[in-house]
């Protein structure tokens, strides 16, 4: 006889009451996990994304990009800025990158998203932005502008952290060009790297700069 059968039966009022509050503290824990629902945020300030975060999209055609071994993005935010896995209804949608969060600022607007990408080496092009981001960075009517606009903000001995305009061309955007704000990084010793989109006029050149520098990509 299982716990609610005796408390149908009058065999514990005090235990039913006693389940029901761990059912429901396991109710709360699950919906937390299921939900995805914002990154970790140490007491120093510092956000942390584990990736791959879920298999979302995955298929046979990309399976080895979501095999790859878990590791941790770990960067500052702009204060009250905050990072979830609730995608918005509309925006953000060309960016090539897996396991996306979506970034949040002070007004609770979502102003940008992170994924992940991993990628291989090319010889001779080892460092080369166009070759180790060519996924997001080579495309005719929206790319991430590394030939232009690659403004590196924080090097390692592993990769490096830079701040980039994303270029949006007239014909997927109603006629007009225009260019949002992104944050690339990568890390060589573990091939992925890691990109952000902003809202150009959600974020400032100061806001972009710090959270490039507080990159870091670890197992």
């Amino acid at each position: 006889m299982n716990y609610y059968d005796m408390a149908i039966n009058g065999e514990g009022k005090t235990h039913m009451k006693k389940n029901k509050r761990i059912a429901g503290f396991i109710a709360m824990i699950l919906v937390f996990i299921l939900s995805g629902c914002k990154a970790a945020e140490t007491s120093e300030g510092i956000t942390t994304i584990t990736f791959p975060s879920d298999n979302t999209g995955k298929t046979e055609f990309n399976a080895s990009i979501y095999e790859v071994g878990p590791f941790t993005l770990s960067l500052k935010m702009p204060s009250d800025w905050s990072i979830e896995s609730v995608a918005p209804n509309e925006g953000f949608t060309f960016l090539p990158v897996f396991s996306k969060s979506y970034i949040l600022n002070e007004n609770d607007e979502y102003v940008g998203v992170v994924g992940y990408n991993t990628y291989e080496v090319y010889e001779g092009a080892e460092e080369d932005p166009r070759a180790i981001y060519n996924e997001i960075a080579l495309g005719n009517d929206y790319h991430f502008d590394v030939r232009d606009s690659y403004n590196v903000i924080k090097e390692t001995p592993a990769g490096s952290a830079a701040v980039v305009d994303v270029y949006y061309s007239g014909s997927i955007n109603d006629g007009v060009e225009k260019q949002n704000k992104g944050i690339v990084s990568y890390n060589k010793d573990l091939l992925v790297y890691v990109a952000m989109e902003f809202y150009r006029d959600k974020i400032t050149h100061e806001q972009a700069n710090m959270i490039a520098e507080s990159i870091s990509i670890s197992k």
